[in-house]
């Protein structure tokens, strides 16, 4: 998954360094020797550049990145940030609001995630990451949620029974039929409900979709 940071505050530097564990990760600071100094404390791909500039996030790879995270001290960049990310339709847009006013502002863009800078908690940003789309979120309880998907026609489901690594399938809906799962084997446009820990959405999605 390839995210990019826009803004190296000091919280973008904590979760480059925090989701470099497992993520693809790029960090765009506007601040020259800014950008220099992050550059010492990260395996993060440090880029000098403003991220306001639709040329400049074009040319850093923005087409390409699954998710984009604002977390500059500005909540109007971090706007302009976010509209930019949905016009290019980037699958997962976070930010950190600086002023609770503001919040509404973020919403009516149609940001995915919201998290307020007073008592930032990273690890919340973590799990909005593993969120892939919360449109095939139907519950979440804990670490836990309940997904729905189809199953595409080029995934790996098609034709075996309805097992998936790192979730649990407790309900297949094919042809309007819902029913529980049994030894037959998957077909493709097959609705499936996966019960699976929030860490192991991306991946399990990515089964069913055949990425």
């Amino acid at each position: 998954m390839k995210i990019m940071i826009i803004g190296g505050s000091e919280t973008g530097l904590d979760l480059a360094n925090l989701l470099g564990e497992e993520f693809d990760m790029t960090i765009m600071e506007k601040d020259e020797e800014k950008a220099k100094n992050i550059a010492n404390k990260t395996q993060a791909l440090v880029i000098h550049g403003d991220g306001t500039d639709v040329s400049v996030l074009d040319e850093a790879g923005l087409a390409k990145m699954d998710a984009i995270i604002a977390t500059t001290r500005e909540d109007s960049t971090n706007l302009m940030v976010c509209e930019i990310a949905k016009n290019e339709n980037v699958k997962k847009i976070i930010t950190i609001v600086n002023s609770p006013k503001n919040e509404e502002l973020f919403t009516k863009a149609g940001v995915s995630s919201i998290v307020s800078v007073v008592g930032t908690n990273i690890t919340a940003i973590k799990q909005a990451l593993h969120r892939f789309g919360d449109e095939n979120v139907l519950m979440q309880w804990g670490d836990m949620e309940l997904i729905q998907e189809s199953v595409s026609e080029k995934s790996p489901l098609v034709g075996r029974p309805p097992k998936i690594d790192g979730g649990i399938i407790a309900g297949v809906s094919r042809k309007g039929s819902i029913s529980l799962p049994d030894d037959g084997p998957l077909e493709a446009g097959d609705v499936i409900l996966v019960s699976v820990k929030t860490k192991e959405v991306l991946d399990v999605l990515r089964i069913i979709r055949g990425k």
